[in-house]
């Protein structure tokens, strides 16, 4: 049967529209295709990214409680408790980094916030694995244990046998601060920034702390006496009696070292009795510094640290114990009256000769004015010379936890009432960088740092009834002209009236002279002080405006330093106060142009 051309044309056009709806039906379902797998991949790393945010967070509270296992010497339940903390990195770094997540990452937006998250779980399970890991390894041996003083030595050997641990985990930690402070967040969301800035803070301080531990690690060998026997001079400060580093020196002894061993070899009190009153200090002394500290700076040894400059404080100690004693120091550590108090805390109470039982609750008040009121001073003498024998042997007999005494350590530290000074170089750049370091605060390009130092004149024992505030503050007060700063400190008198001590605790009608000295940076000018009785001089290159306060019991008085920068803007502020018997309260503020005394 012939088929005719317009049949054929027909077929031909119905084909034709067929394949068109066919090709467009195609490229719908392409459409749904890829929507579809869109959706499924955006669920994927939706899922996936709360999964891993999950995890991390369930991880952060397994590090504290890792750091006291550790510490407890605690290595199976250490052990147990790292295996979840990996876990949880491990798991987080796996959810960020498959395929899928990694392809994501080049999409726009989405991208940096999936690489950042990703960056973020991959460093904290290195720091698991390369950090916490080798800790927790050797706190389940035998070696943290051998640590521990026994019988008046610490095994040296043990201290060889941690350091390359914690080089490792130092060396770990500081890889991953640095690769995680190369992550760029400036285009992400705000809880991937915050994520990033925590870890980055968190880390910054353990890699502090870690390198700290090395650099000291590698030193106390020596410290300890393992190539040849040390002398330290261990030194007690009354913030009774307030001096710029803390007290003065009351109670003293001589710790000999010699390959681990340790041991108390001399006490003396700091009484003319022991050490005499020289008419000039006994090292040379900067004329500008000598004005300064007129006259018992170099010649009297309860004021040792009357200069907040503790290598100053051991050049002196180190010839008056060569004059007086015949021993020589190689060391120096001053401790005052609240750090021992806190360190009660780790070691116990401890009864005096008197049968007085000392514990963390009392002794600051009883060691700082209560001792003075029952006894002379020469049988205070002899009591503080006992509780230092007693609390030193409970120490050497390492019967001590370690976790109470890190955080004394650190805490005592931080509020600068333990102070170290070595004379061999290398074990004095450790200490340098430690918050063991005594000296005037140092500004940067950013901060503007002040020293502000106390010093009794009354003299008296009355610090323990002394409030201390500081509030520093700052404005440009002249049109174009350098910041303008005030340090204001204002000082309180709580002792009543009516309390009867002897002579040399108190005078009559318990008034408290306090000598405040404001160390200001180079180049700062002093355009004036709230009181009339005001001196200026300079140790080095600070500036160094002082000022006398008389108070009444129940008085206060606030004395104000105005000091003109010698740069534009605003820095931040901070001061390094005397650790006194009471905590001081450092606040900033906006400084009051109309009550501010321009230099003419």
């Amino acid at each position: 049967m012939l088929v005719s051309a317009t049949a054929e044309t027909r077929r031909s056009r119905r084909a034709a529209a067929s394949r068109s709806r066919w090709y467009k039906r195609w490229w719908v379902w392409l459409i749904i295709a890829l929507v579809l797998i869109a959706v499924f991949a955006v669920a994927w790393i939706g899922v996936r990214g709360i999964q891993a945010k999950q995890q991390l967070e369930a991880a952060m509270p397994l590090v504290a409680r890792l750091k006291a296992e550790i510490l407890a010497q605690d290595g199976t339940s250490a052990r147990a408790t790292y295996d979840q903390l990996a876990s949880h990195t491990a798991k987080a770094r796996d959810l960020t980094g498959d395929p899928i997540w990694r392809a994501a990452e080049n999409a726009p937006w989405v991208g940096a916030n999936l690489s950042a998250t990703r960056a973020i779980a991959i460093q904290t399970d290195a720091v698991a694995t390369g950090a916490i890991e080798p800790l927790v390894r050797v706190s389940g041996s035998s070696t943290l244990e051998s640590l521990k003083p026994k019988d008046g030595r610490i095994d040296v050997a043990a201290l060889l046998a941690v350091q390359p641990t914690v080089k490792r985990s130092s060396a770990a930690v500081d890889s991953a601060l640095r690769r995680l402070k190369a992550v760029d967040t400036s285009h992400t969301i705000g809880a991937v920034a915050r994520a990033k800035n925590g870890l980055v803070v968190s880390l910054a301080s353990a890699a502090g702390q870690l390198r700290r531990a090395d650099s000291l690690l590698s030193l106390v060998p020596s410290i300890l006496g393992v190539d040849k026997p040390r002398n330290y001079l261990l030194a007690f400060q009354n913030n009774g009696e307030l001096m710029a580093a803390g007290g003065t020196i009351g109670s003293m002894a001589v710790i000999h070292v010699d390959n681990g061993a340790i041991q108390i070899t001399a006490q003396s009190s700091a009484s003319p009795a022991e050490f005499p009153m020289y008419n000039d200090p006994v090292v040379p002394l900067e004329p500008a510094v000598r004005d300064l500290y007129t006259p018992g700076l170099g010649a009297y040894v309860q004021d040792l640290t009357m200069t907040p400059r503790f290598s100053l404080s051991y050049t002196i100690a180190k010839t008056m114990w060569a004059k007086v004693k015949g021993v020589q120091i190689d060391g120096m550590v001053a401790v005052d009256i609240v750090a021992l108090s806190q360190f009660l805390v780790v070691t116990g109470p401890v009864d005096l000769p008197d049968g007085t039982q000392i514990t963390a609750a009392n002794a600051a008040r009883t060691l700082l004015i209560g001792l003075y009121q029952k006894y002379t001073p020469a049988q205070v003498d002899e009591i503080d010379q006992a509780l230092t024998s007693a609390i030193f042997g409970k120490l050497l007999a390492g019967d001590i936890d370690p976790e109470k005494l890190l955080s004394f350590v650190t805490t005592a530290s931080k509020q600068h009432r333990i102070l170290l000074w070595s004379g061999e170089a290398a074990e004095q750049k450790a200490i340098r960088d430690s918050p063991f370091y005594g000296a005037p605060p140092r500004s940067t390009s950013t901060t503007d740092a002040f020293g502000v130092y106390f010093q009794d004149y009354t003299p008296s024992k009355l610090g323990v009834y002394l409030k201390q505030s500081v509030k520093l503050s700052q404005a440009t007060c002249r049109a174009g002209g350098d910041a303008d700063i005030r340090v204001a400190v204002t000082l309180t008198n709580t002792a009543p009236a009516n309390v009867l001590l002897p002579h040399y605790v108190a005078p009559a009608d318990n008034h408290i002279r306090v000598r405040v000295l404001v160390y200001a940076p180079a180049d700062f000018t002093v355009a004036g002080v709230s009181l009339a009785n005001v001196a200026t001089g300079a140790d080095g290159d600070y500036v160094v405006p002082g000022a006398m306060v008389s108070l009444l019991p129940g008085q206060s008085r606030t004395v104000a330093f105005d000091l003109m920068a010698n740069h534009k803007g605003a820095h931040r502020l901070s001061a390094t106060v005397t650790p006194a018997a009471t905590p001081t309260a450092v606040t900033t503020g906006k400084l009051d142009c109309g009550t501010f005394r321009q230099k003419q």
